[in-house]
C-alpha cells in the first residue's frame, strides 16, 4: 500500500510539473504574440525616422546592421530577433558591455547555465523538483544579467575617466583648424578603448552619410552615460546657434573633470556602507557553507524539509530587501 501511494504521489508531482510547464509555455506564447506586432511597428518607425534624418543610405546602413548582428549562432539570433519581444533593448544592453555577445550567445549561455544548475540541484543535491526548478531558473537568468550589469558599470567608469581627454583632443584639433569630423577621427585613432571604439563607430556612420548628431546619438545607446550626451547636446546647440565650439568644449571638459572628482569623493564617503552591504550579502553563504562541511546533518533540514525551505525563502527575501535598501543608500547619482 505504501509503495502504491508513493507511486501515486510521484505521478501527481509529475502531472503538476507538466501542467505548470504547459501553462507557462502558453502564457509566454500569448505574451510574445502580443509584443511581436508592437516591436515590428517600432522597428519600422525607427527605420523611417532614420531615413528622414540622414537621407538615402539604405543599402550601406543595412550592410552595417547585418555585420553588427552576425554572430556564432545565426539561426538562434534570427529566431530571437523575430519572436523575442524585447530584442532591441536586450541587444542595446549587451552592446553597453563592450563584449562581442549577440542575442543567440546570451540565450545559449542562459539555457546552458539553467540546465547545469537544474542537474546539480535535482540530481546531485537531491532537492525537491519545485525548489530545483526555481533555483535553476533564478541562477540561470539572474547570473548572466548580473555579469552584464557589472561589465556595463566597469565600462562606463573607464569611459568617464578617458572622456575628458578625448574632449581636450577635440578642442586642440579644432583650434588647429580641423573640422569636427576630422577631430572625431583623431579621437578614434589616438584614444584607447572604450572611448576610441565609440568615436570610431560614429566616424564609420558619418562616412556613410549620416549627420554628425544622428551618428553620435546612435552610438550613445551603446555607452549610456550622461557625459557623452553633454557632448552631443553641445554640438547640436553650436550647429544651430553658432559660436566658438572649441571654447564650449573646453568648458565642458572642465565640468566633466569636476564631476569625476565629485563622484570619487562620494565613493570614498560611502565606502563603509558598501563594505557593510558586501559583508551582509556574503556572510550567510559563508556560514552556511562552513556548517554544511562541518555538520551536514545540522544544515540539511534547511533545504530538505518544507519548514526549512519556508525559513530559507523568508531569510532570502529579508536579506534581499536589506541589500536593496543599503545599495540605494550607498548609491548617489551625480
Amino acid at each position: 500500500m505504501s509503495d502504491a501511494s508513493q507511486g501515486l504521489g510521484i505521478d501527481q508531482v509529475t502531472i503538476l510539473i507538466a501542467v505548470g510547464m504547459a501553462m507557462t509555455i502558453l502564457a509566454l506564447g500569448v505574451v510574445f504574440g502580443g509584443f511581436l506586432t508592437e516591436r515590428r511597428l517600432n522597428d519600422r518607425l525607427e527605420d523611417l525616422e532614420g531615413r528622414t534624418r540622414s537621407g538615402p543610405r539604405t543599402i550601406e546602413m543595412a550592410t552595417l546592421r547585418r555585420v553588427e548582428k552576425a554572430g556564432r549562432l545565426p539561426t538562434l539570433d534570427k529566431l530571437l530577433w523575430r519572436w523575442f519581444p524585447n530584442a532591441s533593448s536586450l541587444r542595446q544592453k549587451l552592446q553597453t558591455t563592450g563584449m562581442n555577445v549577440t542575442l543567440g550567445d546570451f540565450a545559449f549561455a542562459t539555457l546552458a547555465l539553467s540546465m547545469a544548475m537544474a542537474f546539480l540541484l535535482y540530481l546531485v543535491l537531491d532537492l525537491p523538483p519545485g525548489v530545483a526548478l526555481v533555483g535553476s531558473l533564478s541562477i540561470g537568468v539572474g547570473l548572466p544579467n548580473i555579469v552584464i550589469g557589472m561589465k556595463t558599470k566597469k565600462r562606463s567608469r573607464q569611459f568617464n575617466l578617458l572622456f575628458p581627454e578625448a574632449i581636450d583632443l577635440i578642442v586642440r584639433a579644432l583650434r588647429a583648424g580641423l573640422p569636427v569630423q576630422e577631430a572625431i577621427g583623431t579621437v578614434s585613432r589616438d584614444i584607447k578603448e572604450p572611448v576610441g571604439g565609440i568615436f570610431r563607430r560614429a566616424q564609420q556612420e558619418m562616412q556613410l552619410g549620416v549627420p554628425i548628431d544622428v551618428a553620435l546619438w546612435r552610438v550613445a545607446k551603446t555607452v549610456q552615460t550622461d557625459e557623452f550626451n553633454f557632448l552631443i547636446v553641445a554640438l547640436s546647440i553650436q550647429r544651430d546657434t553658432g559660436g566658438n565650439l572649441a571654447e564650449t568644449l573646453a568648458n565642458l571638459s572642465m565640468l566633466l573633470r569636476a564631476r569625476q572628482q565629485l563622484r570619487l569623493k562620494i565613493r570614498a564617503f560611502t565606502s563603509e556602507a558598501r563594505t557593510t552591504m558586501l559583508i551582509m550579502a556574503g556572510l550567510p553563504f559563508v556560514v552556511g557553507g562552513v556548517l554544511f562541511l562541518v555538520s551536514p546533518n545540522y544544515i540539511t533540514p534547511l533545504v530538505s524539509t518544507s519548514m526549512g525551505q519556508m525559513v530559507a525563502a523568508a531569510a532570502g527575501c529579508s536579506m534581499g530587501i536589506g541589500i536593496f535598501i543599503m545599495n540605494k543608500i550607498a548609491t548617489i547619482k551625480v
